[in-house]
C-alpha cells in the first residue's frame, strides 16, 4: 500500500481553539482516576490513527469522546466513540504494559529491597537494591527509546501486534534520525512539570503558608486543585508526546518502507555491493539511538527523585508521559 502525504486539514482557528478547550477539559476529568484515563488513552491513540491517516492522504476524522460516526445509527451513533474509547484504551494499555512491565517491576523491586534492607538494617545486602534498580534501568533505555515510535505504529496501524513489531519500528526509527532524541527531550521536558507537581506534599507549608493549621474542608479543597492541575499537566503532556511523535513516525514510515522495498528488490548481490551504505545507516541509526538512551536516563532518574519526594507503590508502573496519563 503506498503512503501518500497530503497536508493536514486546516480548520479556522476559532474552532480548533474550542475544541482544544473542549478536549483538555474533558481529558483533565477523565485523568484524575485510573479507569478514566484509560479512556483518555484511547481516544488519544484512535487520534494518533487518525492524525497519521490525514499525513498519508486520508481523511481526517475527529475522534469522538462519546458520540460514534455520524454514519452510524442507534447506539453506536449515541455512544459509540465512548465504547471505541474503551476499547482502544485498554488494548493500548495492556500493550503499553506489557512493553514498560519488565523494568518498572525491577524499578519497583529495587525500591522495596532497598528500603526494607535499609528499615531492617540489613548493611550486608545493601547492594541489592541499587543492583536491581541499575539492571532495570539498562533494559529501560532502550525500550523507552523504542516506546514512541512502537506507539505511533501501534495506532497506526490498529493492531495489538504493532506494538511488538521491533524490526519494523527500528527502520522507522533509523529513518527518524536525529528526531529519536528528540522525542526523548520532549519526553523529558513533560515529564519535569510532572514530577514537581508530586514534590507539592513536601513542601506544601511553604507553598501554602499555614496549611497545617487549615480544616480538613480546606486542606481537601487545596488538594483537589493540586490533583486537578497534575491531571490538566497529566493530559496535556501525554497528548501532546504522542501527536510529536505520530507526527514524526507518519514522516519517518514511508522513507524506511521505500528502504525495506529496495533492499527486497535490489537483491542479495547488489545488497553485497554496497556494504558501506549499510553500514553508514546502521552506524547512525546507533548513534541517534544511543543519544537518545542518554536523554531517556534523565527521565529514569526523574521517575526515581519523584519516588524519594513522595513514595507511591503505584506510580513505579504507571508513567503520564509514556504510558497512563494518570495524575496519581
Amino acid at each position: 500500500m503506498t503512503m501518500m502525504l497530503a497536508p493536514p486539514l486546516r480548520r479556522s482557528w476559532p474552532l480548533r481553539l474550542l475544541n482544544c478547550v473542549r478536549d483538555t477539559a474533558i481529558g483533565t476529568l477523565l485523568c484524575l482516576s485510573p479507569l478514566g484515563a484509560v479512556f483518555a488513552l484511547g481516544w488519544m491513540t484512535r487520534q494518533m490513527r487518525a492524525r497519521a491517516e490525514a499525513q498519508w492522504g486520508g481523511s481526517h476524522a475527529h475522534s469522538g469522546w462519546v458520540l460514534g460516526d455520524s454514519g452510524a445509527s442507534g447506539w453506536r451513533r449515541l455512544c459509540g466513540g465512548l465504547a471505541d474509547n474503551l476499547k482502544v484504551g485498554l488494548t493500548t494499555a495492556c500493550a503499553l504494559a506489557l512493553l514498560t512491565m519488565p523494568f518498572t517491576l525491577l524499578w519497583l523491586g529495587a525500591w522495596w529491597a532497598g528500603w526494607e534492607n535499609s528499615f531492617n538494617k540489613g548493611y550486608e545486602q545493601a547492594w541489592v537494591g541499587p543492583v536491581v534498580f541499575l539492571c532495570g534501568t539498562l533494559l529501560a533505555l532502550p525500550l523507552l527509546a523504542h516506546l514512541p515510535l512502537a506507539m505511533a505504529h501501534g495506532a497506526a496501524e490498529g493492531r495489538f501486534a504493532g506494538f511488538f513489531e521491533f524490526r519494523r519500528v527500528r527502520s522507522v526509527a533509523v529513518a527518524a534520525g536525529w528526531r529519536l532524541p528528540w522525542l526523548a527531550v520532549l519526553a523529558l521536558a513533560f515529564s519535569v512539570p510532572v514530577f514537581l507537581l508530586r514534590a507539592v506534599p513536601v513542601f506544601i507549608e511553604s507553598i501554602v503558608p499555614g496549611f497545617a493549621l487549615l480544616s480538613d474542608e480546606e486542606q481537601s479543597g487545596v488538594g483537589s486543585v493540586v490533583s486537578t492541575f497534575a491531571a490538566a499537566i497529566a493530559f496535556v503532556g501525554a497528548y501532546w508526546f504522542k501527536l510529536r511523535a505520530v507526527r514524526i513516525y507518519a514522516d519517518a514510515a514511508p522513507i524506511a518502507a521505500q528502504g525495506r522495498a529496495a533492499a527486497h528488490w535490489a537483491g542479495t548481490r547488489a545488497a553485497r555491493q554496497t556494504p558501506s551504505r549499510r553500514v553508514a545507516g546502521q552506524v547512525g541509526g546507533a548513534l541517534w539511538l544511543m543519544i537518545a538512551c542518554a536523554v531517556w536516563l534523565g527521565v529514569a532518574l526523574l521517575i526515581l527523585v519523584g519516588q524519594f519526594l513522595n513514595y507511591q507503590p503505584a506510580l513505579w508502573l504507571t508513567h503520564p508521559v509514556f504510558f497512563l496519563p494518570w495524575a496519581g
